[in-house]
């Protein structure tokens, strides 16, 4: 019967179901690199302007002219915010998101001449809270009511932007306008966990274009069976054999390698990990 049918079909998981449930495991790491870091506000202009890039490409490759209503219904973006991205390339989207929110404030700060020192042309110290020139206004013109005063000046505090001035009326000043809240150890390290999965994801993009014999290795082994009080172990031999095997692709990439950097050659590489899906701190001492 077509009802039955039907029911039987709307009950099938599809493609697009499929591949949200698997790209939300994908977000779910990258958002935990970069939280605290990188706004959701910054991401999800420049997601907007990577994915109109990349949908003009999709269909031109196809032969298709990627007018603004294509573009809408590729990306399911309003023609109005496709004007928008179109109109600045990514790039420029980019260097135009602050970071974070209190790289905005630092930036008004510095540079707004309300918050700045008639006399010395210099960021004034401001009175944490109140109405008028005061700190509290400062948070509310660049981050908006639904963070506080208090966690803004934690923050930067701990990142050694501000420092308060004690007094009758407690106030803070501006030490630097470079908000740092990682330290370059973890940038560097945040920095090559991306660059890594986006090599990954190459693998990836590249064998679905691919003809079987051209296709790149893009292979994983794992096992669900292994005990919590063995995982150490596995993780010190699985590192022993990672080592070799790197070894033995530096010196392949060796002797591959031209002796000088010239126009038109190629980037290669060959990855090695070793992954497991609990949390470092549910690691048993």
């Amino acid at each position: 019967m077509p009802g039955l049918a039907m029911r039987d079909k709307v009950g099938l998981p599809d493609d697009a179901t499929s591949i949200t449930y698997f790209l939300s495991r994908v977000f779910r790491k990258v958002v935990r690199l970069v939280i605290g870091t990188v706004s959701l506000p910054a991401l999800v202009d420049i997601l907007k302007a990577i994915y109109v890039e990349e949908a003009q490409k999709k269909l031109v490759r196809e032969g298709s002219k990627p007018t603004k209503s294509a573009l809408a219904l590729i990306t399911g973006l309003d023609t109005r915010v496709v004007s928008a991205v179109l109109s600045q390339n990514l790039e420029s989207t980019m260097k135009a998101q602050n970071a974070h929110p209190e790289v905005a404030l630092l930036d008004t700060w510095h540079l707004d001449p309300y918050f700045r020192d008639e006399k010395t042309d210099k960021p004034a110290p401001l009175p944490i809270l109140g109405r008028g020139r005061t700190f509290q206004t400062l948070v509310l013109r660049t981050i908006g009511r639904n963070v506080t005063v208090k966690t803004v000046m934690d923050r930067l505090l701990s990142s050694g932007n501000i420092r308060v001035i004690e007094g009758d009326i407690e106030k803070v000043e501006l030490l630097s306008k470079v908000f740092q809240p990682l330290s370059n150890d973890r940038v560097k390290q945040i920095e090559v966990g991306l660059i890594e999965a986006s090599r990954v994801l190459t693998a990836v993009v590249h064998n679905m274009k691919a003809d079987p014999e051209t296709r790149v290795p893009q292979q994983g082994r794992w096992t669900y069976r292994l005990s919590p009080e063995k995982y150490k172990e596995f993780r010190s031999r699985a590192r022993e054999l990672l080592e070799q095997q790197i070894k033995e692709g530096e010196s392949l990439l060796e002797e591959f390698e031209e002796s000088s950097k010239e126009p038109g050659q190629y980037t290669v590489g060959i990855g090695w990990y070793q992954w497991s899906d609990h949390e470092p701190e549910e690691e048993a001492e």
